[in-house]
């Protein structure tokens, strides 16, 4: 019985551990914690809402890659320097359309690179309107405040990769194709491409 205790206590160990070294000891300031904890109430009543499980929010160290947020098999990993950044609601909400959506896995049943890559391109495409239904449902909006956000963040992500040449990030169309796509798909707002 000892010994199980002691494998138990190890492997609880290990885990803590391993956590640890896969945040990175991110430090936040208090105004990034009161907006992580902001997120992670709203993802709590998302998950809540879709009779899903609760999904953990971790905050990784900045890197140099261009992303904001990922979602992983019940995780979302956010950037540090997204807890700073206007985007950071509509970042939250889009993964979380990952998640309600089930886009867990890669697209297997791809035959070439190309057909990998539409594929990934359509998932980001629905991920951006369930993220509008998500804040009208776990935000408590209007259609047109939800696709407001949305459509801000990623004229953002526009105007930055125009401006900085960035490379788009796999995965995704550039962020004004995505941005006309949103509002393809909610003609009653009164959000405009501008």
């Amino acid at each position: 019985m000892k010994t199980l205790v002691l494998v138990v206590a190890s492997r609880t160990v290990a885990l803590v551990l391993l956590a640890l070294i896969c945040t990175g000891c991110v430090s936040l300031t208090p105004q990034q914690d009161q907006r992580l904890e902001e997120m992670r109430g709203f993802a709590d009543r998302a998950t809540a809402l879709y009779g899903k499980p609760s999904i953990r929010i971790s905050v990784q160290r900045a890197t140099n890659l261009n992303i904001g947020a990922v979602y992983r098999q019940g995780n979302i990993f956010v950037n540090v320097r997204m807890l700073d950044s206007p985007n950071l609601q509509k970042t939250i909400a889009h993964e979380l359309g990952h998640y309600i959506l089930g886009h867990d896995g890669f697209i297997t049943q791809a035959v070439s690179q190309a057909e990998w890559q539409r594929g990934q391109e359509r998932k980001e495409l629905d991920a951006n309107a369930k993220a509008v239904e998500i804040l009208m449902r776990a935000g408590g909006l209007t259609e047109d405040q939800a696709v407001k956000i949305v459509a801000d963040a990623l004229r953002r992500s526009a105007e930055s990769q125009a401006r900085n040449n960035l490379p788009l990030t796999p995965g995704h169309l550039p962020a004004s194709a995505e941005l006309a796509d949103l509002l393809s798909r909610f003609p009653a707002s009164d959000v405009t491409l501008r």
